[in-house]
């Protein structure tokens, strides 16, 4: 594991106020929001700050098409201008915001807790024209715990009381659907043909198709994240990061508990599968994502809990606000310094052994 740290590793390190709870690149813009509602945008060829407002917080999702950023965050749903920063218009939610997908309208997802019974009670799916009026609105059985859309329909994953997901479509309510996993929905993610892939709270992954849906039993503990690449990866409550069928279905234990996977750049050949796990510290891992073999590990202070990638581009933000930007050249010319450092110093231990060896050698003949 190297001691160097992020900072060597990143092309810029910049700063949020609070917890990183938001971070998604779009083209050469890089948005990240806070816990304590700092929301930002930063160039990624040049690294410098764009724009910076500050919101109630926190921040929990967002999207752009065109110029359009939608912005989920605490019990509202912002429209803003990604060019400048300028608020295009504001609702408000009921209760707090989860998700928010830009396709054909503004979709958004809402719930609400309740102290006494410590669980969600209410939950609503919303849809905004891209003027901020209000074209729909959809009461749900369990919060979103995933959304994804496609036009006028888009999909639910789903936890407890109806452990499933649920398509609504305009004009239409809700329409539940259960998969052969009776678990609770934890996470989600689509693949570029389409297909839904929804974690299971027992470590189990559901495949939805246009032809139906399938479920696997893959580890034991929550699924936490899923990232998609030919098949799906996935990081795991247990420390565990496992890859689908066309993947290998290989399993490496990174430690700890994995908060995020995603697909980056690499130190060698074509992509890496980047991985961050916590247990006292953070630890991000390298893995290939054709055997599952660890790379390359890093250690680093505080949690890394949100990880965004593109391209040859990859993000991360931690619990104290840092965001660190990492492209693949940058990357692989400090990991060589590293090596090169690593060679160098094993070449200077053996001569130091030599050394110490001829004087023992010496002591002994006097």
């Amino acid at each position: 594991m190297d001691s160097r740290g992020l900072h060597h590793f990143a092309s810029f390190v910049r700063e949020l106020n609070g917890e990183c709870t938001l971070l998604r690149i779009f083209g050469d813009n890089l948005v990240a929001g806070s816990r304590l509602g700092d929301l930002a945008c930063w160039s990624i060829g040049s690294g410098t700050e764009i724009w910076r407002i500050l919101v109630e917080g926190p921040c929990s999702d967002c999207d752009l098409e065109g110029d359009l950023l939608c912005v989920s965050e605490s019990d509202k749903l912002h429209a803003i201008d990604i060019r400048t920063g300028e608020f295009l218009w504001n609702c408000e939610l009921e209760g707090s915001s989860d998700f928010v997908r830009i396709s054909g309208g503004v979709w958004a997802t809402s719930s609400v807790y309740t102290i006494e019974i410590q669980d969600y009670t209410e939950a609503s799916v919303w849809l905004f024209d891209k003027e901020g009026q209000v074209g729909g609105k959809w009461e749900i059985e369990g919060k979103a715990w995933f959304l994804a859309a496609e036009s006028d329909l888009v999909t639910v994953g789903l936890g407890r009381p109806k452990c499933g997901y649920a398509n609504v479509a305009i004009g239409e309510g809700p329409v539940y659907f259960s998969v052969d996993n009776k678990s609770p929905i934890t996470t989600g993610a689509v693949s570029d043909e389409g297909s839904r892939y929804l974690g299971h709270s027992d470590g189990g992954i559901s495949e939805i198709t246009g032809e139906g849906s399938s479920s696997h039993k893959v580890e034991s503990g929550s699924v936490t994240s899923i990232t998609i690449e030919e098949d799906w990866l996935a990081g795991f409550e247990s420390g565990s990061v496992l890859s689908g069928p066309s993947l290998g279905s290989w399993s490496t234990e990174v430690g700890g508990s994995v908060d995020a996977v995603c697909l980056g750049p690499s130190l060698r050949g074509e992509g890496c599968v980047w991985s961050s796990s916590w247990s006292e510290k953070a630890k991000l891992s390298l893995l290939d994502k054709i055997s599952g073999d660890i790379q390359f590990e890093v250690s680093h202070g505080s949690r890394i809990g949100k990880i965004c990638s593109a391209g040859k581009t990859i993000t991360l933000g931690d619990s104290e606000g840092n965001i660190f930007l990492i492209e693949e050249g940058v990357l692989r010319r400090r990991f060589e310094q590293v090596e090169e450092g690593f060679v160098e110093g094993k070449k200077r231990s053996l001569i130091r052994r030599r050394i110490n060896s001829l004087r023992k050698d010496d002591l002994q003949w006097k």
